[in-house]
């Protein structure tokens, strides 16, 4: 009787549990459609780790040469507050329409300060001298077209939207006759040796840094992490204000009043564990 009853009830039931079961299917797609949409449109401004970051940002030059773009290289870290406020700007409407309408964009992840020497010789500039570093590339002959004011992104948090996208909208407009000065730009044979010499200390430092920086990552901040890290900040600073200074001079081509401003390429003391 049971038995009978509970067929009965199941064959009169039978289009409604098609139709739930029907439903289920269609919940199931859509669940898995929205998962690849969402996957699809995940911003693109994002550090994340990468098995080859250097043919990354290769495959990236060469999509902006066939697409008439420029190419835009960030290099920075998901723990640096600096590097993912500038990628907060970027991911705003404003900033976002610029980007894609003019940049082939890649993100380069440091890491707990890797070197990415390999990545920033590309474009003749020796080392990260901070996080994020943004390289704003002609990508047909790999000029950087941003050389001068470079700096200005190691406090790229602290930047208002307004100057992002006056800074960014500055590259596209640039006519030939205005980028020529940074395509035909050379290091003298002085000044590139001195930049590999003085970019080899850094990445010294940075792997002497490493290892501590990833212990404080996960909550064990070591002894002595915060006075290697003020120490190696002064250098770096140093190096590239040098650096952008002597190339402003070399590219004002108006700086012909005979007077030597360009500042010297010193040398600095060893590190406090280069004593030891």
């Amino acid at each position: 009787m049971i038995t009978v009853c509970k067929k009965n009830f199941i064959t009169r039931r039978a289009p409604f549990f098609r139709q739930c079961l029907n439903i289920a299917v269609l919940i199931a797609i859509f669940t898995t459609l929205n998962g690849c949409v969402s996957t699809q449109n995940e911003s693109p401004y994002t550090y994340a780790p990468s098995a080859s970051p250097y043919q990354d940002v290769v495959n990236a030059q060469q999509r902006a040469v066939e697409q008439s773009k420029l190419l835009l290289v960030v290099l920075g870290a998901q723990w640096c507050h600096d590097s993912t406020g500038l990628a907060e700007r970027f991911a705003t409407k404003e900033m976002d329409l610029i980007l894609r309408a003019h940049y082939e964009t890649v993100f380069v992840d440091v890491g707990t300060l890797e070197d990415r020497r390999n990545i920033t010789e590309r474009f003749d500039y020796p080392i990260y001298y901070a996080t994020p570093t943004v390289m704003v590339v002609e990508p047909k002959t790999s000029a950087l077209l941003n050389r001068t004011s470079m700096d200005i992104w190691g406090r790229a948090d602290s930047i208002p939207l307004s100057e992002y996208i006056q800074y960014f909208s500055r590259f596209p407009a640039m006519t030939t006759a205005q980028k020529a000065p940074f395509i035909n730009w050379e290091a003298t044979d002085e000044e590139e040796a001195y930049n590999k010499e003085q970019a080899l200390r850094l990445q010294s430092a940075y792997d002497k840094l490493g290892p501590l920086l990833a212990l404080d990552l996960q909550g064990n901040t070591p002894q002595g992490l915060n006075e290697l890290w003020k120490e190696t900040k002064g250098f770096r600073t140093e190096l590239q204000k040098t650096l952008i200074k002597r190339a402003e001079l070399t590219l004002d081509s108006e700086n012909g009043n005979g007077v030597n401003t360009t500042p010297a390429l010193r040398h600095y003391n060893p590190f406090s564990w280069e004593h030891n």
